[in-house]
């Protein structure tokens, strides 16, 4: 009986080392991921981008809660939150200097 126990304590310390290795791995694919996003944000503002980052934003939104159930850093899930409020930030920026060049335009042409 005890031979079992040992065989079971084995097999759960490989199952705890393989979730553990698959979060690790996780993160890095991860953290690049967010790194490109981050730097799709904070780059010139320009109409043209406005949707791509609509969508990085939206698509980020949607998987967050997951990301948040799956990985069990805490980092990650905070970068996730950052990266994902300087999307908004970009995005609303993007669209006040897309209103300010109508105003302008608008205002020129009277």
């Amino acid at each position: 009986m005890e031979k079992h126990g040992q065989v079971a304590s084995l097999c759960l310390l490989l199952v705890f080392d393989a979730v553990e290795l698959l979060n690790e791995t996780v993160k890095v694919f991860l953290m690049q991921l967010l790194n490109f996003t981050e730097a799709v944000a904070i780059r010139r503002r320009s109409l043209e981008k406005l949707f791509q980052i609509l969508d990085m934003y939206d698509a980020l939104s949607g998987v967050f809660p997951d990301l948040e159930a799956m990985v069990m850093d805490e980092f990650v899930c905070t970068e996730a939150e950052r990266v994902l409020a300087g999307l908004g930030r970009a995005s609303k920026g993007t669209f006040m200097e897309f209103e300010n060049a109508v105003k302008r335009e608008t205002s020129s042409l009277c």
